[in-house]
């Protein structure tokens, strides 16, 4: 293990001209009885970042190795791109589906705290495009289901983006195919779920952004709905506080499944700070309001997170 720490740290002292970061949180106010209600910080993300604009990405995720877990390293992203002609290029390896207005967790790439759906990645061959201003990509993915060895999985998309009148908009679909081996090994036809997605990007006059987000996620249950939906503003211009540098207050409201998994049944508002003390750091403050109940059928206790973290 001491090993292994001694070349992690030599790869970060050696790698630190490329885009790698790290951010930890701690409590503030936390609900009675939780695990972490006496504060300390934990860790939230290290990782290890290579890319070239369209040519190449390597994105490694390093937490579960200072966080002591099995395995040590997570590969994010990993990817190779080629250009084939003026309208579009190919894209092969471990990819984010092309789902959703936000491309990446990370704390360093979105403004609030609190996580929002972000789609997942797998291996792919993606095509990637623009035609007068509409943006386009198209994926195709094979994966293992990871439930039992004999349930396998492809999922087919695409995503479509356009600004007009200055707001951005983003449209996506995904096609989910799943097919179940008998005892004899012989694959069966397979069983597809349409999902799809609506996102918008807008600012009000330099002053006010919104971020809109419509996502439906069949379950394949006729009984429960299926949309989602978050919306988070925020002041652009921000205000700057002594010492902290600029702060951007922004809010947000974001739905969930219930406990009987109908969609929009909960929800959580979310109001709080991102600061920015140093280009390559910040500080994240957010209050967040649940509306769900915990296991006895109470109320859940509203909470206060700070999150620091620096990219280098």
């Amino acid at each position: 293990m001491k090993k292994f720490l001694v070349i992690l740290l030599g790869l970060l002292l050696a790698t630190s001209m490329f885009a790698h970061e790290v951010f930890m949180s701690a409590p503030i106010i936390v609900p009675d009885g939780q695990a972490d209600e006496d504060g300390g910080w934990s860790a939230d993300y290290v990782g290890l970042s290579w890319k070239a604009a369209n040519d190449y990405c390597a994105d490694f995720n390093l937490t579960p190795a200072v966080l002591g877990q099995t395995p040590a390293i997570g590969i994010n992203r990993a990817w190779k791109q080629l250009k084939v002609c003026d309208f579009f290029d190919i894209r092969f390896g471990k990819d984010q589906y092309a789902f959703g207005r936000l491309t990446s967790g990370k704390p360093s790439k979105n403004l609030q705290y609190a996580g929002l759906t972000v789609a997942g990645a797998e291996m792919m061959v993606k095509l990637l495009g623009d035609v007068s201003g509409l943006g386009w990509a198209l994926y195709y993915a094979n994966y293992d289901a990871k439930v039992v060895w004999d349930v396998y999985a492809a999922d087919m998309g695409g995503r479509f983006t356009y600004t007009v009148a200055g707001a951005n908009l983003g449209a996506a679909i995904m096609m989910d195919n799943t097919s179940v081996a008998d005892s004899l090994g012989v694959w069966g036809d397979p069983e597809g779920v349409m999902n799809w997605e609506f996102d918008l990007d807008y600012t009000i006059a330099e002053k006010l952004n919104l971020a809109f987000q419509l996502t439906n996620n069949d379950d394949e249950v006729d009984d429960t709905g299926d949309m989602n939906l978050y919306a988070l503003l925020h002041y652009v211009p921000g205000f700057e506080i002594p010492i902290c540098g600029k702060a951007i207050p922004y809010f947000g409201y974001i739905t969930k499944d219930d406990a009987e998994d109908e969609g929009m049944g909960e929800n959580n508002m979310i109001i709080g700070l991102n600061i920015k003390p140093k280009d390559n750091a910040f500080m994240k403050i957010e209050y967040n309001m649940d509306s769900a109940k915990d296991i006895a059928g109470e109320d859940i206790d509203a909470t206060l997170d700070l999150q620091v973290g620096f990219t280098f």
